[in-house]
């Protein structure tokens, strides 16, 4: 009896060995989840500011003419050197002879009319004087009374008459001037010393001015020096300032990079389907590579930082889950958004992230959260100022398993 007793309660403790043993392997041990670290790592960052527009001359002049015409000589082509007072083109000038010529004939038919005005004053003149000396030598009986009124009011008359004359000539003398400035005008040259841009017109061509002035060609006074100009917009337009450097691209030169700085950003606004601020961009192109028109993309570095102690901005969207154990059901849930999403590009966001951020590190491998202080952004990276070690792991996103 001792003996089975003995059994029966070496068996009931092997019983519960087992199935503690059971319950330590198969009971509930909540999710796990695997995290992606990142540690802290020394650089430079720029937080960049980014727009679009387009490469043209310091100085382009836009030649038009002011007299309407055919073309009959057209001497540059595009690409050329032309120095200031060079003949571009000749506009036929019959038309503008003719003119000339009909203007003169009015003006010596205005001097003639004068002349002979002139002689009719002076006779009426001549005759009131004499009648007038009459008059009062004779107290007044001789002539009458009315024919010397008479003789003064023709006198009067011729006098204004021969004003009016006068008159006929300068205004001949006006339409001359002009169509002699027409003629003048129908010589196109250029203002300035630079380079045939562009040419819109070919000999046999038909200028019509009358409207508005026609643009025959382009000139651009220095391929040297060349100028962007981009649009901020008005969200972006408060960090933009004077001098910030800018680093840009044209799509010719996808490879290529270059540096300049901004010269000036307009205070007055460019109002289309956005608000947006002009911004011009002097650029050196002693080698010719930039060429008037092209695209240009710019990123305008209004801060920066170098050797920073830098983390992915990836860490601060990151939020560990929490299990929902209240009646609504057992769900995973976010505090903000996906865990480790990837954050959009500079180009696509605002960086101008909170000075006071949070982040998780790792620690025993569980996510501990820590407070820190940043400071300059560049969309991919954040510059930590104060907050964290560099052998700390870094939460940049979570998956579980």
């Amino acid at each position: 009896k001792r003996t089975k007793k003995s059994i029966i309660i070496t068996l009931f403790i092997v019983v519960l060995i087992i199935s503690a043993i059971f319950y330590y392997i198969f009971r509930d041990k909540g999710p796990a989840y695997i995290y992606t670290t990142e540690k802290a790592g020394i650089g430079n960052v720029a937080s960049l500011v980014s727009a679009t527009g387009t490469i043209s001359a310091t100085n382009e002049v836009l030649i038009g003419s002011q007299v309407s015409g055919t073309i009959s000589a057209v001497f540059v082509e595009e690409n050329d050197a032309v120095k200031k007072g060079d003949i571009l083109a000749v506009i036929n000038p019959d038309t503008i002879n003719q003119t000339i010529a009909r203007y003169e004939a009015q003006l010596n038919s205005a001097k003639a009319s004068f002349n002979a005005s002139k002689v009719q004053y002076n006779n009426k003149k001549l005759n009131y004087n004499r009648l007038k000396h009459v008059y009062d030598a004779t107290g007044g009986k001789s002539p009458s009374r009315t024919e010397l009124d008479n003789a003064q009011m023709e006198f009067s008359t011729a006098q204004a008459e021969m004003y009016v004359k006068e008159a006929s000539i300068l205004e001949a003398e006006t339409n001359l001037n002009s169509a002699k400035i027409d003629l003048k005008n129908s010589i196109i040259t250029s203002p300035i010393d630079g380079v045939v841009l562009t040419r819109s017109i070919d000999a046999g061509q038909t200028v019509a001015a009358s409207f508005s002035t026609p643009e025959l060609f382009v000139i651009a006074e220095n391929l040297e020096k060349m100028k962007l100009v981009v649009n901020i917009s008005e969200a972006d337009v408060g960090k933009v300032a004077e001098n910030q450097k800018v680093r840009f691209t044209v799509d010719t030169f996808p490879d290529d990079e270059f540096v300049s700085t901004i010269y000036r950003v307009n205070k007055g606004s460019t109002k289309s389907n956005d608000v947006s601020y002009e911004t011009t961009i002097y650029i050196d192109n002693n080698n010719l590579k930039l060429r008037s028109g092209m695209s240009a993309t710019a990123d305008i570095e209004t801060d920066s930082a170098e050797n920073a102690v830098l983390i992915p901005v990836a860490a601060l969207f990151f939020q560990p889950l929490i299990e929902d154990t209240s009646e609504a059901g057992k769900r995973p849930a976010m505090l903000q958004g996906p865990p480790g999403r990837r954050p959009k590009s500079a180009k696509e966001v605002n960086t101008d992230i909170s000075k006071n951020a949070s982040i998780y590190v790792l620690v025993n491998g569980k996510p501990e959260l820590r407070h820190i202080v940043t400071g300059v952004s560049d969309g991919k990276n954040i510059q930590v100022i104060e907050g964290i070690s560099s052998e700390d792991d870094i939460i940049t996103s979570m998956k579980r398993i």
